[in-house]
């Protein structure tokens, strides 16, 4: 019996083994990869710089004569307005001056009945009826004057043949003062360009453009003849902006008023470092660059001269023949 319980505990023992849960198979560790990190780099070269200004100029004239009464007045009557072409002589303008003309003719009347007794009381010698006669002439004669210098002052005629550029707003009975713009005529065959600069104190006297005209296929070269810089503080609100620009050919069909595309090339550096401005980073005052090295970018300071906001001229820190990442 002993030796029946001492078998039956021998193969429960060993075979009791065979209950426990079988071990879970080791799982190999993943392969690790590194992805290879690629740059988009612009190798740094030389080339040109050019700062260039572009606007909008017109063409005005060099001879302008603006006109106004001498005297204060009334209105009577605004004969031309802007854009009349006008010849020399023509009345352009008057004040209303009631009956003077029949005041000049009954003026004109006295002093020709004056003088011909003054040549009447002369001819009996110089005695005191024709010293009488001669203050009378004289005194006609003034009075005459004045009569002519109202009707003067009171109208106004072209000095030039010309085109009139201003004409005031102005209707029959409006009150007029004394030394008011009235007229302007200008001459269209003087011709001149007119051009208000963003970047006035970098033009001269003597510089050269380059000058289109709208609808025009020809370029044509002008040169400043006069900027804002050599007129005195007083002179006109227009000198004080603008430029003045002469061609070497003025168009047949320009006239008073046409537009004109401007180019003016300001500053140009040749065989310098030229970088877009894409590889460029600014940080307040300070511009660097990121260079590639040994297959990493790292910052780098640089110095920087002109750039016309798409190329940048660098002065200082990089050399030609590094790469550079955006």
């Amino acid at each position: 019996m002993a030796t029946v319980i001492l078998c039956a505990m021998f193969c429960t023992l060993f075979s009791g083994c065979y209950l426990l849960p079988a071990e879970e198979e080791t799982l190999e560790a993943p392969e690790l990869t590194v992805k290879e990190v690629t740059y988009t780099t612009y190798t740094v070269e030389k080339g040109d710089i050019e700062r260039w200004e572009s606007g909008t100029g017109y063409f005005a004239s060099t001879l302008n004569e603006t006109l106004l009464f001498g005297k204060s007045g009334t209105m009577k009557k605004l004969y031309v307005r802007s854009g009349d072409t006008v010849e020399e002589g023509q009345l352009l303008a008057e004040l209303d001056t009631g009956d003077i003309a029949d005041q000049i003719e009954y003026q004109e009347y006295v002093v020709e009945k004056a003088k011909l007794n003054y040549y009447a009381q002369a001819e009996n010698g110089y005695g005191y009826a024709t010293q009488i006669a001669k203050l009378d002439y004289d005194y006609q004669q003034k009075q005459l004057d004045k009569l002519y210098a109202q009707a003067e002052n009171s109208a106004i005629y072209a000095p030039i043949s010309g085109v009139v550029t201003y004409a005031a707003s102005l209707s029959a009975g409006d009150y007029v003062e004394a030394e008011q713009s009235i007229v302007t005529v200008s001459d269209p065959t003087q011709l001149i360009i007119l051009y208000a600069p963003e970047n006035v104190e970098e033009i001269y006297t003597g510089m050269t453009l380059d000058i289109t005209l709208k609808n025009d296929e020809k370029s044509y070269v002008g040169t400043v003849i006069q900027t804002p810089a050599d007129v005195p503080a007083d002179a006109s609100e227009q000198d004080q902006v603008n430029v003045y620009i002469e061609l070497d050919q003025t168009p047949d069909f320009a006239s008073i008023g046409t537009s004109v595309n401007i180019d003016i090339l300001l500053e140009k550096k040749e065989d310098v470092i030229a970088l877009p401005s894409k590889y460029l980073s600014k940080v307040s005052t300070r511009y660097y660059v990121r260079v590639l090295v040994d297959g990493l970018p790292e910052e780098r300071d640089v110095t920087v001269g002109i750039n016309n906001g798409s190329l940048y001229e660098i002065t200082g820190g990089i050399e030609v023949g590094e790469e550079l990442v955006a």
